[in-house]
């Protein structure tokens, strides 16, 4: 997984919490890298789930809840970091679309190793569409808050409806997505 996911993290953690919690996050997660991460280097995602954990019962909120406000998170920070990435587009269902054939292009242009998920939209009319995601790293939990931060992005409201596929493991998993029209 690529180190700008670590570094927004941490990010998130130091905006939110403090230095001192970054510290003891990587104090007590006590990843392989020791907790220095660069934006372009690659590391074992079991390491973001272990301070995701950790963060988690520090600050006594589900993970999947921390997870999700993590994806939020990060959606503001790769808009913030490829801008170019999101021109022209007028919604979240029009970026969500673009993600697998141009988002993803674009970021294994920029890190050869790099393995995004597959996100398979199907959009069956202006209010509905439907994404599948797959990831053998079983992130859906950031995902759906990066849909969310998607939706936040372009002032949207978006009901998430959220299944998984297969087996239990969340490596794919169904998103029904509805916009909501005040």
């Amino acid at each position: 997984m690529k180190g700008m996911l670590f570094t927004s993290f941490l990010y998130l953690v130091e905006e939110r919490y403090g230095k001192d919690m970054v510290e003891e996050i990587i104090d007590e997660a006590a990843p392989a890298s020791g907790g220095i991460y660069t934006t372009v280097g690659t590391y074992d995602h079991k390491e973001l789930i272990d301070m995701l954990v950790v963060l988690s019962k520090k600050i006594d909120v589900p993970v999947s809840k921390v997870t999700k406000t993590f994806g939020v998170y990060l959606f503001a920070e790769l808009i913030s970091a490829y801008p170019e990435w999101i021109a022209g587009l007028n919604s979240s269902f029009e970026l969500l679309q673009k993600v697998d054939d141009f988002i993803h292009v674009e970021v294994k242009k920029l890190y050869p190793d790099a393995a995004p998920p597959d996100f398979k939209c199907t959009r069956y009319t202006d209010l509905t569409m439907e994404l599948i995601y797959q990831s053998p790293r079983c992130m859906g939990d950031v995902a759906e808050g990066l849909i969310k931060g998607c939706a936040a992005h372009y002032g949207e409201k978006l009901h998430v409806q959220r299944e998984h596929l297969g087996d239990l493991s969340g490596s794919t998993e169904r998103f029904f997505l509805t916009r909501i029209i005040a």
